[in-house]
């Protein structure tokens, strides 16, 4: 046999008796797949953290609801002027939201947390209901180009007893928009998965907006019950119940993951709280 031939064989069959050794003694203090406990989630609540002035509010609706007086074209717009000022854009009239969590790991070793779903009902108890639903998948520490969106199998699973994207097919578009994820207070929303510590707790927040055109069509109702309010220039009380619902899923690596469901929560969001967020 060549020389260098069974020189390099001694040398691959050390290094992998090597590696190997090293490779079971550390896998035999890892736990097994059955012996995973999912994390807890605890939901916290649901935060309103922007919205437009009560005056934007009564000026962007105003024009809509109001009939022109004595039927002259452009009155109904001069009237709600003279009123509450001048009709913002839609894009001045941005609600955002935060659900927050606490979650808890009785693991041995740190989960990070993969994927993150949130079924958003407003009135849902009225006849102007609507519900947007939205996947978020998080990102490794220090990807490039992460912006959250997710690949066509995320945030489903094979368990009927775990709220899937499949399960709000109705509600998946444009009506609620995920903005990003934070760990700690005060820090701006990535979309960077965060790590619960081995046996530690975790505060998250998670940030969503509405889409400005479809929230306002959903609250004209509220406007246009209130008519008389506003051809007097009275204020009008703008309010949106709401219910919320999802799964996160969590990453254990080779051993899979693990989705865990939370809510329904239901509420009422009294607007305005304009100021909370910077513009």
């Amino acid at each position: 046999m060549d020389l260098r031939l069974c020189r390099s064989r001694f040398v691959y069959s050390f290094l992998t008796i090597a590696t190997n050794g090293w490779s079971c003694a550390l896998l035999a203090n890892l736990p097994s797949p059955s012996a995973i406990s999912p994390p807890v989630v605890q939901f916290q609540g649901a935060t309103l953290v922007r919205s437009p002035t009560q005056r934007g509010l009564e000026a962007y609706y105003c024009p809509s609801v109001v009939p022109d007086p004595f039927g002259i074209p452009g009155g109904a717009m001069a009237l709600c002027r003279g009123l509450f000022g001048t009709r913002p854009a839609p894009v001045d009239m941005a609600v955002a939201f935060d659900l927050h969590f606490k979650i808890s790991n009785p693991n041995q070793l740190p989960v990070p947390l993969a994927q993150v779903l949130a079924a958003v009902t407003v009135f849902p108890d009225g006849g102007n209901r609507n519900m947007g639903a939205v996947c978020i998948q998080l990102c490794a520490p220090g990807q490039m180009g992460c912006t959250g969106q997710p690949d066509p199998t995320a945030c489903q699973a094979s368990s009927r007893d775990v709220r899937s994207m499949s399960d709000f097919a109705n509600g998946a578009g444009r009506f609620v928009i995920a903005t990003g994820i934070a760990a700690a207070a005060g820090q701006p929303p990535t979309f960077t998965a965060p790590q619960v510590a081995s046996q530690g707790d975790l505060d998250v927040t998670i940030r969503y907006s509405f889409a400005p055109e479809e929230l306002l069509g959903v609250l004209q109702q509220v406007a246009s019950q209130s008519v008389s309010e506003l051809k007097n220039g009275r204020a009008v009380t703008f309010s949106i119940p709401f219910r919320v619902e999802g799964t996160i899923w969590f990453d254990a690596g080779s051993l899979g993951r693990f989705p865990v469901s939370y809510g329904p929560l239901e509420g009422v969001w009294a607007m305005p709280t304009e100021g909370l967020l910077p513009s």
